[in-house]
Formats: C-alpha cells, structure tokens, sequence
C-alpha cells in the first residue's frame, strides 16, 4: 500500500471508526465483483434484445411485403368462385 492509501485509511478510521471503514471496504469489493460485472452483462443482454427486435421486424416487414404480394393473386383466384355461387 501507498502511503497515502495508508494515511486515507486511518484517517477514515479515526474520524468515523473501523466499522466505517469495513463498510466502505466491502462497498467497494461488491462493486468490483458484483456490480461492474452485472451491468457490463446486462448491457450485453439488453444489446442481443435489440438484435433480436430487429431481426423480428425485418422479417415483419418481408412478410409483409410477400403478403402484400400475394394478395392480387388470392383476389383474382376467388372471383370465379363468387360468380359461379350466384
């Protein structure tokens, strides 16, 4: 340790007691191996979630487009259907 981490620690500890400083401690270990961790990993999955949206709306969009494609199709194939129910 350096001096100065040294002289912060014992002024921590004289100032509000060892109690406090165990806290600030173990804040600081929970944040090094919690939460950095599990955010950096939410962040991943929050990524891979738009990825997907993507994807899925992409492939709204061709299905879409192929209905939209199909249709005149469909409507001509039914008119002779209509006509010969009358």
């Amino acid at each position: 340790m350096t001096d100065e981490v040294k002289n912060t620690l014992f002024g921590i500890m004289e100032r509000w007691g060892f109690p406090t400083l165990v806290a600030i401690v173990a804040m600081w270990v929970l944040r090094q191996d919690v939460l950095l961790p599990l955010v950096e990993s939410h962040r991943q999955f929050v990524q891979q979630l738009g990825d997907t949206q993507q994807d899925i709306s992409r492939a709204i969009q061709e299905q879409t487009r192929l209905l939209y494609a199909l249709q005149p199709k469909s409507a001509a194939a039914r008119m002779p259907e209509t006509e010969t129910a009358n």
